[in-house]
Parts: structure tokens; sequence; C-alpha cells
């Protein structure tokens, strides 16, 4: 992993940007002390996991439709 200051951070965005494209990580350092505050590194699409069911694992299924948000309504079992 590369660490560079803001100001080279700044200076240099257009490669760093392609640097990380490639699949490098950058770690931006800031103030006087260069503390690190944050991490650039390349976006990995989000994928969905499979639930894992614990104890009840091949004795159950589970399966959810939509993103799985429900009202309070629904929850308390009003609807």
């Amino acid at each position: 992993m590369t660490k560079m200051t803001v100001a080279d951070f700044k200076a240099d965005f257009s490669t760093v940007l392609s640097k990380v494209q490639t699949g490098e990580q950058f770690a931006i350092l800031f103030g006087r002390l260069k503390k690190p505050v944050a991490i650039l590194s390349p976006y990995e699409s989000e994928k969905k996991k499979k639930r894992v069911l614990g104890t009840y694992e091949g004795k159950a299924t589970f399966s959810e439709q939509g993103d799985g948000k429900i009202t309070l309504e629904e929850f308390l079992g009003e609807v």
C-alpha cells in the first residue's frame, strides 16, 4: 500500500486513480503528523451473500423478496 499526503494526492489525482484501477491501494495522510485518514482502493461491486442458518443449516431454508426492509406496522403484525 502506497502512502501519500493530501497535497501529493491532489497533485497526482489522475495518476492515482489509474493505479487504483489496476488494483493498487493508497493510504491518504493528513496534517503535520501525517496521520492516516483514508484508504483508497478499487471498487468491488456488492455481491449478495447467502445467509447462513447456523444450527438449522441443511434442515431449513430461507428466502426473502425485495430488499428485506419492512415497516413498523408490518413488523408488529398490524397490517
